[in-house]
């Protein structure tokens, strides 16, 4: 039976994974601001769980009614058969927000909501009853309230969904996994073409690749919230691991290649590489950006993280790689992402040759994705 869910990502990527979510035939998408809603079975929620790679957190939707005050919102909360899918052995950490709702107090709407559910629990089923908290392996519930209507969600995800678990160092500022796939999945890139970081940190967008390129699921190794549901079904969850395990392609020969002037981070870049299973596929070089040429290979993209912000050391960064772009790499396609508080510096660099295809938020900071075109 198809529920309702709702899979979220940092604004600016709602459309990568509106198209991720396609391939996984999901039904009655709805793209909404930070993420895409859409309706499933509890199997296709597991697969988008392992394979989403722009995705932060899937939610389920479990219910939505009216609710004026505290006391109404208690009841309806209390009514609902939480025990189909929480057991006593969880503890459970419920968030509300709050808009233009007579009941602003956030902490007094959650503290209702788990007296609602403790109580459903003891006295309506005699039963222990979960606990609360906001542990780190808590159980999410979100409480949503607009106006009059109540909308509550459980969290399927658990940890983040683009804590892969491989990325254990990182240089200043890393770029977020799912931020770096987001990229890759917008640029136009795809894994028969060359990809070349010049800036590449600790590596992120070229494993990132390596994944898409090799068709390993981002999430194949890690566990889910959902996993703790009393409806859970491990044989599913099993055989749809095994599936996706047997479909990688541990023998694609993607060209990738990274440089950054800092030996200690590429070091760093290689051993995340070896914790996700892909660095067999990267090349990675030391040298500043100012040495940047074709490499020996077809043309294809460049994507790259330029430092910005407090990671910035000079003003030259991207006049520099514009200029190197232009004149060592013209038929190459170039992809990066800068302050959108700071676009004009990119058209004055490119001469309006860059289009601004997504508006990201990366870290607290707005940044727009610029893609271009060979130049010949």
């Amino acid at each position: 039976m198809a529920q309702t869910y709702f899979a979220t990502t940092q604004p600016g990527l709602e459309d990568a994974l509106l198209s991720e979510l396609r391939q996984l035939k999901i039904k009655k998408p709805k793209v909404l601001t930070g993420g895409v809603e859409f309706q499933a079975t509890y199997a296709t929620l597991y697969e988008a769980n392992l394979t989403l790679r722009s995705a932060t957190r899937i939610w389920l939707r479990l219910d939505e009614f009216r609710a004026r005050d505290t006391s109404e919102l208690y009841r309806k909360c209390r009514r609902f058969d939480w025990e189909r899918l929480l057991g006593p052995d969880l503890t459970l950490d419920i968030r509300a927000h709050s808009q233009q709702s007579r009941m602003v107090h956030t902490g007094t709407i959650a503290e209702v909501v788990a007296q609602a559910i403790g109580e459903h629990f003891t006295d309506d089923l005699r039963r222990p009853a979960p606990t609360f908290g906001d542990r780190d392996d808590a159980q999410r519930i979100m409480v949503r309230i607009e106006g009059d209507r109540c909308q509550l969600s459980l969290d399927t995800s658990g940890a983040r969904l683009q804590q892969r678990g491989w990325r254990t160092e990182s240089g200043p500022a890393p770029l977020r996994e799912n931020i770096a796939a987001g990229m890759l999945l917008l640029s136009g890139w795809t894994p028969d073409q060359p990809l070349l970081d010049p800036m590449c940190g600790s590596g992120t967008i070229l494993i990132e690749a390596a994944l898409i390129a090799t068709k390993t699921a981002p999430n194949l190794a890690r566990n889910f919230a959902f996993e703790r549901w009393q409806n859970f079904e491990p044989r599913k969850l099993r055989g749809l691991r095994a599936n996706l395990k047997s479909t990688q392609m541990t023998d694609a020969a993607p060209t990738l290649l990274g440089f950054d002037q800092d030996p200690q981070v590429l070091d760093a870049a290689a051993a995340n590489a070896r914790r996700a299973g892909v660095n067999a596929h990267l090349h990675l070089t030391p040298a500043p950006l100012s040495d940047l040429c074709a490499p020996d290979t077809p043309p294809g993209f460049l994507i790259t993280n330029p430092p910005y912000g407090e990671r910035l050391e000079s003003g030259d960064v991207l006049p520099t790689m514009i200029e190197r772009w232009q004149s060592q790499l013209p038929a190459w396609s170039l992809a990066f992402i800068w302050p959108r508080k700071r676009a004009a510096e990119v058209q004055n660099c490119a001469e309006g040759r860059l289009q601004n295809v997504a508006t990201i938020f990366n870290g607290g900071i707005s940044v727009d994705l610029w893609r271009s075109a060979p130049l010949r």
